[in-house]
């Protein structure tokens, strides 16, 4: 929420300010790890494209209506326009494509960079028949050659199988992290001077510091290409510990559920426990960060973002 409201915020702060027209791009990952196996020793796993629960709904589907909820009321709020892009939509396109040819015909520049341990540029490709992807790649072999990727593949079921990746190809693939995010600067820096416009990364503010000097400035150098990415980092949230209020620990574990109320980590229950005048408290909190750089350009702890959504007094230091 903290990052969805900074976004359109931030958005319509640059259009009236600069008056220029604004638009956001909201990408969504789908092809991120829904559940992990280990099969013969080796870790595979399915994204959430494929899992399904019991109702037959894939996680995709299951959890889209609640971003789209929020995306919508901020819209109409801000008079933003925006739209979604699933991450296996947007590696359709050409730029996609010639980026990620770039990364991996400069594998040996950079491949120690993106993966200090194994040096192994993490490009995946799932079972086209059950959707089981290997995570790391020992029975993976990727080839480049003439502008198009060839990837050896195999499923421990159904077995060995190629695909190939060229500006006309629709096979799927997916992409670990620090790779995702190389071939993603790399595209928006080429989107840029296709369009005469300018990109704006809006991430959190835990992708920052040496995230961004590791994963893509130092590839870009290494590539010898000098433009640099444009990305504004939004306040972290914190839990009691100072960590950052994490998902994984929210998911795997359960662990914020010992002190923190369901409505701080649960977006279904977030209405329920603070109704709309929370999010309106939440909203125009936020909003006062764009329009003052003390206030945007640090983080916040969940406790303090509690007390806004109750509307306590702060007297803000």
């Amino acid at each position: 929420m903290t990052n969805f409201i900074s976004a359109f915020a931030l958005a319509k702060h640059f259009q009236k300010y600069y008056n220029v027209p604004v638009k956001i791009k909201v990408e969504l990952l789908e092809s991120v790890t829904g559940e992990e196996y280990v099969i013969d020793g080796i870790k595979y796993y399915k994204n959430l494209n494929t899992i399904k629960d019991e109702n037959g709904l894939t996680i995709k589907d299951k959890f889209f209506p609640y971003f789209k909820d929020l995306l919508d009321k901020l819209s109409k709020k801000d008079e933003i326009n925006y739209e979604i892009l699933f991450f296996y939509e947007y590696q359709k396109n050409p730029l996609v494509k010639q980026s990620l040819f770039e990364v991996l015909e400069s594998k040996d520049k950079i491949n120690y960079t993106l993966d200090p341990k194994n040096g192994e540029i993490r490009l995946r490709v799932p079972c086209p028949k059950c959707g089981l992807t290997e995570k790391h790649l020992s029975k993976t072999k990727i080839k480049t050659n003439n502008d198009s990727i060839m990837i050896e593949s195999f499923c421990p079921i159904h077995g060995s199988f190629k695909t190939k990746i060229d500006k006309d190809s629709d096979s799927i693939f997916d992409m670990n992290v620090p790779l995702r995010y190389l071939v993603k600067i790399l595209y928006l820096l080429k989107q840029d001077k296709v369009d005469d416009s300018l990109n704006v990364i809006v991430d959190g503010g835990d992708w920052s510091g040496m995230w961004p000097l590791r994963v893509y400035m130092e590839p870009l150098l290494k590539m010898k290409i000098s433009d640099v990415p444009s990305v504004i980092y939004t306040p972290t949230i914190l839990d009691w510990s100072g960590s950052k209020l994490s998902k994984r620990m929210y998911v795997g574990n359960e662990a914020y559920r010992e002190y923190l109320k369901e409505g701080l980590i649960n977006y279904s229950e977030f209405y329920n426990q603070y109704g709309e005048v929370g999010f309106e408290r939440l909203y125009n909190e936020i909003n006062s960060w764009v329009l003052s750089p003390k206030k945007f350009i640090r983080d916040y702890t969940i406790e303090y973002i509690d007390a806004i959504l109750k509307g306590e007094k702060i007297n803000y230091i």
